[in-house]
């Protein structure tokens, strides 16, 4: 679409010398010729920093850009004032407050424009926006859940894949923090654009693909512009474009924009406020990291605390509760719709050993709170869903189908063995098989089952230490990719704990030597989900992070804690750590409205689904910290460990059914509706609220993730070095 451009070249800084504030070692600078932000030889700039887009009728938006006309300087800060007219009379006042940042080398900019006289116009959206010298091909681009490095491992037809296009705009709602930062490959100086303070409002009009005007969009949208001269741009609100998932005619990521804009009425004003940071980094997971603790600071969401003995509670006695057998196959059901907690068909009486199903982690935290507690029934209830599983799942040539459908009448699915639900699955087992053993009650039998999936995994490991993502039931390869080799380690290090045995050790150390050279070396996160394609997501990070660490418990080599911590940082930035607020004027949300929504966590590249996976890293996270000593990892473990679980329904107040219900995915931006989702309970969740409270409580005496002062800190580090001596057999306590 071409814009027609109207440049305000009367409105100058009236100073002949430049004005400028200092930060660290980075230089703001604002003379006739615009902004530049400095570092070192490395300078980002503008030479019209006010830049407006005009909608006049159905015509294509028109450009309005200028500098300022006057520079003051007021106790360190800069006031820059303007006033742009269109050729319609349309007048707008720039008000524009630049001071040095909360962090060294960083900036903030506080915008705010009115409409002094609307003209002909009808709306208005405004951009900054600073460019480097470098062009497209020159960067590695950083975009919290969507874009990383160059993005080819993301999502075919995802945004920040097509790179031939001039303009990446996108929606801040669609970014666990309001945040884009460039990299020069060659100077290695990054530079970050974030949204401070962010809004997030937005109305039932904003879900067209049409061109909006309304003031109750309060969205921004930043991303990347130009290949030439590429820059880091924030725009406000929210237009999204060259590409959008939102619906349209010319199909999902096709070409397109999706404009927003404010109406052009007398005496109406916007404002909004930038974050800019400088930094010089080695490599991208250094500046990633960087980029996103700088904005997390700023943005730090609060933590309401939640009771996590009652969500416990409740999560167990829900998945007690829909624990049925139907002839000869007991389990949990594979979905509950909401809000009612409601069974849809007896067709969902259908069970994945792990994953989205978790049938045996499931089990084994049946089996443990019967134990403890002297509970019969949830004890009969675990013990017969490993039976289960022991008994019917292991194919001749040793590998355990994953997938049980009871209706219309009992059978297997006809569903290759994914590494990911199989390994999830033997990894309850052998839990189980611990926690019988050590109330003296062993089943040898479990622990064979599971010793014949190691003993499969080391005849089929290849000669690189790769297993491949999916197995037919005969052993043959049904999807050759290498990525999800992380996925089964923490399995056969616990499995080499349990039977003594170097073999399964060995097999975890040669994978684990695939994994540091093809996924943390090369930043390649890949393939966590088996219902997603195999691209970058989440789920591959957080296996990353416990993958990494059995392999430092298991060999003491800090290459796999340094692995571990790299993996948290990329995991956590796909946790929303703002809230994204839910339009009041849609009465079909079943979500609860009045709910934050932070905690929630985008899926995987290539759509806005977010969910609430991350419930299962605080655990991990603590360890992390434990190992490294860096307590932002405890402050992250604790965010997810309270927002997470704030959204299961403990006593009634969320409308639900039953208690221990939450939703399983949801949509936080306007795809489908913002805050609209599948509305189904899955019982992942409540495994993933469940394990890491038990596991804190049974490594750490704790049931939170505090930073502890030193001589705690180093009281809890020889705890976290007794659970890696074990890794965690025995703790459970014996009746």
């Amino acid at each position: 679409m071409r814009l027609g451009t109207f440049l305000a070249f009367a409105l100058m800084v009236t100073s002949t010398s430049a004005e400028e504030i200092r930060s660290g070692r980075s230089t703001l600078e604002i003379d006739t010729g615009g902004i530049g932000l400095r570092m070192g030889t490395v300078r980002f700039s503008s030479e019209t920093p006010i830049d407006l887009r005009l909608a006049i009728g159905s015509e294509p938006a028109t450009t309005l850009r200028g500098a300022y006309r006057m520079v003051s300087r007021n106790d360190g800060q800069l006031l820059c004032t303007a006033v742009l007219t269109n050729s319609s009379g349309a007048a707008f006042s720039i008000r524009d407050v630049y001071a040095s940042g909360p962090h060294p080398d960083s900036f903030r900019l506080t915008r705010e424009i009115t409409v002094s006289q609307p003209g002909k116009a009808d709306g208005f959206q405004s951009r900054f926006r600073l460019a480097s010298s470098a062009g497209f091909a020159d960067h590695e681009y950083f975009i919290p859940g969507i874009w990383y490095r160059d993005n080819s491992k993301a999502r075919p037809g995802a945004l920040g894949t097509s790179k031939t296009d001039e303009s990446f705009l996108i929606r801040e709602d669609r970014m666990p923090l309001p945040l884009v930062m460039m990299r020069d490959l060659k100077r290695g100086v990054a530079l970050s654009l974030a949204h401070l303070n962010p809004d997030g409002a937005t109305c039932r009009a904003d879900v067209s693909a049409q061109r909006v005007i309304d003031e109750r969009i309060r969205v921004a949208s930043l991303g990347i512009e130009g290949q030439e001269q590429t820059a880091v741009t924030l725009a406000y609100p929210a237009t999204e474009g060259e590409r959008s998932y939102v619906p349209g005619r010319e199909g999902r990521g096709s070409k397109r924009l999706v404009e927003r804009f404010h109406p052009i009425r007398e005496g109406f004003s916007h404002r909004y406020a930038v974050l800019l940071h400088l930094q010089t980094a080695d490599d991208f997971p250094q500046a990633m990291r960087t980029a996103w603790r700088c904005v997390f600071r700023e943005i730090r969401p609060s933590i309401e605390r939640v009771d996590l003995d009652a969500v416990y509670q409740a999560s167990l006695e829900l998945l007690s509760d829909w624990v049925k057998d139907v002839d000869g196959a007991p389990g949990i059901p594979f979905r509950l719709a909401l809000p009612e907690g409601r069974l849809e068909s007896p067709e969902y009486y259908t069970y994945q050993m792990g994953f989205v199903g978790q049938q045996l982690p499931i089990a084994y935290h049946l089996l443990r709170h019967g134990l403890i507690h002297d509970d019969p029934k949830l004890l009969a209830q675990g013990e017969s869903m490993v039976e289960f599983w022991v008994e019917k799942s292991p194919t001749d040539e040793g590998l355990p189908r994953v997938w049980f459908n009871t209706w219309p009448q009992p059978h297997w699915r006809q569903y290759d063995t994914f590494l990911r639900i199989a390994s999830d699955g033997m990894v309850g087992a052998l839990m189980a098989w611990d926690v019988m053993k050590r109330n003296g009650r062993d089943r040898p039998q479990w622990l064979r089952f599971c010793g014949d999936f190691g003993d499969w995994l080391v005849k089929h490991q290849q000669t690189d230490g790769s297993w491949v993502r999916a197995y037919r039931w005969n052993g043959s390869v049904s999807h050759d990719s290498k990525f999800n080799t992380t996925h089964p380690i923490r399995f056969l290090v616990d499995l080499h704990h349990a039977t003594g045995s170097r073999t399964y050790l060995d097999a975890a150390i040669r994978a684990g030597d695939f994994c540091w050279r093809n996924i943390h070396q090369q930043f390649a996160y890949i393939g966590g989900t088996p219902d997603n394609p195999n691209v970058l997501d989440k789920e591959a990070g957080l296996l990353a992070i416990d993958a990494f660490l059995a392999l430092w418990d298991a060999t003491g080599e800090k290459r796999y804690l340094d692995a571990a911590a790299q993996a948290a940082d990329f995991a956590e930035t796909w946790a929303y750590c703002w809230n994204v607020p839910l339009p009041s004027d849609d009465p079909e949300l079943v979500f609860p409205t009045d709910l934050p929504t932070s905690g929630f966590s985008l899926i995987a590249t290539g759509h806005s689904g977010a969910d609430l996976y991350l419930a299962g890293a605080p655990f991990l996270l603590y360890r992390v910290y434990l190992g490294t000593g860096d307590p932002h990892y405890a402050e992250m473990a604790r965010f997810l460990l309270h927002s997470t679980r704030r959204h299961v329904d403990i006593d009634g107040s969320l409308g639900y059914g039953q208690s221990g219900l939450c939703t399983e995915a949801l949509n936080l931006s306007i795809d489908h509706g913002r805050g609209h989702g599948v509305d189904v309970w899955l019982p992942w969740l409540s495994y993933q609220m469940i394990e890491p409270i038990v596991r804190l409580r049974e490594t750490y005496g704790i049931s939170d993730t505090p930073v502890l002062g030193e001589r705690v800190f180093k009281e809890m580090q020889v705890k976290d070095r007794g659970f890696a001596h074990r890794r965690g057999f025995g703790l459970t306590e014996v009746k």
